[in-house]
């Protein structure tokens, strides 16, 4: 079984612990604790790179009023 829990530290206290214990029961628990906020900011940073990655391999490509538009489908769909 696994839980996530967002919490404040102002909020951490014995009830805490309680409810854990009354969630899980007498086994063996691993608790990691990560900043949420850097975490998030992680994985932004982290879409934006693949963003930037991913328009450096496909970049825009302007459409001319001459070609067909099923040839432009067939293109992309290699």
């Amino acid at each position: 079984m696994q839980h996530t829990i967002q919490i404040n530290t102002s909020k951490l206290d014995a009830k805490f612990l309680t409810s854990i214990k009354s969630l899980f029961g007498k086994k063996d628990v691993k608790i990691i604790v990560e900043d949420v906020e850097a975490s998030s900011a992680d994985s932004k940073r982290a879409a934006v790179k693949r963003f930037l990655d991913h328009r450096k391999n496909h970049p825009s490509e302007v459409i001319s009023d001459q070609r067909d538009f099923n040839d432009v489908i067939h293109d992309i769909n290699l």
